[in-house]
């Protein structure tokens, strides 16, 4: 006998590998979520570069000022 004592023991679509490519029941084409999320992750990329660069540029001024500040004393 099976005994299911609550939803999380049914298999969902998480269990299930690439189900993005699998046809829904939301009524929204597939094709357009999976370019929203193409997007969205050159997005998050294309901003975690920029940080990158704005940080060792930062430290490059930083590391600068420090021996600026040495050569002072």
């Amino acid at each position: 006998m099976l005994i299911i004592k609550s939803s999380q023991h049914l298999r969902t679509m998480r269990q299930v590998k690439s189900f993005r490519s699998g046809g829904t029941n939301t009524g929204l084409p597939m094709w357009r979520a999976e370019l929203g999320r193409i997007y969205q992750e050159e997005v998050v990329l294309a901003n975690r570069e920029l940080h990158r660069l704005w940080l060792g540029e930062e430290w490059r001024r930083h590391l600068r000022d420090c021996r600026l500040q040495g050569a002072m004393v």
